[in-house]
């Protein structure tokens, strides 16, 4: 069997000879590097855009200032209340949720570290209210309405940062596009220039062959074989070496906590789309040099 696989991909050009072919091998492992690092990078801020629009849509935080004298419990949970009274009775308003001492100590930590005495602080109370229908709401009439019940609460809108924050992300999201068809552009007119640089080393070997009478598409499936073997191989290098990139990432990621980054996370499908970057790398390869060696043939012979 062995013989005979020899004997069907036997080459009479010396394609794994020369500088041309390492130069494939070395630019078709940092081309998929830089084409796996980017679509990781494009896939992760998606999801994170995705975690941002679900967890903060549809809702807004309401903020109770703490008194500038002293109150008794009894009056501080009465000017709690009233406004917990406001949205509960509010008609485009679905739930009223007071934030835990925990969770706001989760929110202060990052900033102030673990051992501060929140209750020391004068923190202000905060509401975490969900919105029946989001795009029904007015929030300045609601603003203006709190105002005068209770001036010392304030509605915290979160559209308006989150749209500007979303209008970044798309800013960011369409340089990765561009720079992914860059990748595949370069990479394709590297295959390609490859291709025809190795024609033109062994142009009278292969005049030689059309003498014998072979045919161009016989010389352009050597070529193309030589294309699928360095797209598989130098791909699965460059992957290898994201996937190193990324568990380096992983590690200094860890001392990281909560933000706007906790939200960060690749999805499934792109760790599918990674690890089989090598076998696209492969067929597109295969199908340039292919293409490349058929349209300089018929060019030069």
């Amino acid at each position: 069997m062995n013989n005979n696989w020899k004997r069907r991909y036997h080459s009479e050009l010396p394609l794994e000879e020369g500088r041309a072919n390492l130069f494939l091998e070395i630019m078709t492992a940092v081309m998929v590097f830089l084409f796996s690092v980017t679509l990781a990078g494009y896939m992760v801020i998606n999801s994170m855009t995705k975690s941002w629009q679900n967890g903060i849509s549809g809702s807004l935080t309401v903020q109770i200032m703490p008194a500038a004298e002293s109150l008794t419990e009894q009056e501080k949970s009465l000017r709690l209340n009233k406004v917990i009274t406001f949205f509960e009775n509010y008609p485009q308003v679905e739930k009223v949720v007071l934030m835990s001492q925990k969770q706001k100590e989760r929110l202060i930590s990052p900033w102030l570290g673990s051992e501060i005495d929140v209750e020391t602080l004068p923190v202000p109370e905060l509401l975490d209210v969900t919105l029946k229908d989001e795009s029904n709401f007015d929030y300045d009439k609601a603003a203006s309405a709190l105002q005068e019940l209770a001036p010392y609460a304030s509605i915290d809108n979160h559209n308006v940062w989150l749209h500007r924050l979303l209008d970044l992300v798309a800013v960011i999201q369409k340089l990765a596009l561009s720079v992914l068809i860059m990748v595949l552009t370069a990479s394709v007119f590297s295959i390609f220039y490859a291709a025809c640089t190795s024609l033109g080393i062994h142009r009278e070997i292969i005049e030689i062959l059309h003498i014998m009478g072979a045919k161009d598409d016989y010389i352009a499936k050597q070529y193309a074989r030589r294309g699928f073997r360095i797209g598989l191989l130098s791909g699965g290098v460059g992957t290898l070496l994201t996937l190193a990139a990324f568990g380096w990432l992983h590690h200094a990621a860890m001392y990281l906590d909560g933000g706007v980054l906790a939200a960060a996370a690749m999805p499934a499908v792109g760790w599918v789309w990674i690890v089989l970057l090598p076998v696209g790398a492969a067929v597109l390869s295969m199908l340039t040099s292919y293409w490349a060696v058929i349209r300089t043939l018929r060019k030069i012979l």
